[in-house]
């Protein structure tokens, strides 16, 4: 889904916008009892990588490996995202709240799709909404290099007469890497909190 288009579209619709890499009926060999997907989510083969060099908001250096040893859930957005974005944190938020205290078995990641505006400061305001929620940003390139990983579509759009300058089209979807730092799934960013809370759990 493109963050540019504010309608959601079916699973089976988005995904034929992604790369073929995304299988989305064959289980992953290294998978827990997490049985077939259901809809909203698709599993991912070894086609796509986790692999980034970053800074958190924080300042500190935040690669994949440091956050191995726990699932992950990856989100790429951008903080001045007029619609989509925020929808999908909404959903985020709701979902880390119906974990609970299973939230701080995992991490979860806001990964920027727009550092030229994105600064460690910018997303500390951003996403202070919620503490379990880490932002990354980084130069134009570490990005780059994380949504090629990803098979993540990222395109800065200039918008003339507009205050804003331009805005970011981009891909929405929530990824899961396991432990081992594998990404395995993914979801759409409009699945019922509740369900993509227990979808995770299976993970843990």
């Amino acid at each position: 889904m493109l963050s540019s288009n504010p309608l959601r579209a079916p699973l089976s619709s988005a995904l034929s916008l992604l790369p073929t890499a995304l299988a989305v009926a064959v289980l992953s060999a290294c998978a827990p009892d997490a049985g077939r997907p259901v809809p909203g989510e698709a599993t991912l083969n070894e086609a796509f990588v986790a692999d980034f060099d970053l800074i958190d908001m924080n300042g500190e250096v935040a690669t994949d490996e440091r956050f191995e040893g726990k699932p992950t859930l990856i989100y790429f957005g951008f903080t001045y995202c007029p619609d989509v974005c925020p929808a999908a944190l909404s959903v985020l938020s709701s979902t880390l709240d119906e974990l609970g205290n299973d939230a701080a078995k995992m991490n979860t990641l806001f990964i920027t799709v727009d550092p030229e505006r994105d600064t460690e400061e910018q997303l500390r305001q951003h996403l202070a909404f919620n503490a379990n929620i880490l932002g990354l940003t980084g130069s134009q390139e570490a990005i780059d290099h994380a949504l090629s990983g990803m098979r993540m579509f990222a395109k800065k759009v200039e918008l003339e007469g507009s205050a804003a300058g331009y805005t970011v089209d981009h891909y929405s979807k929530f990824f899961l890497i396991d432990e081992t730092g594998q990404p395995v799934r993914a979801y759409d960013d409009f699945l019922d909190p509740v369900v993509l809370a227990d979808r995770i759990r299976l993970w843990m």
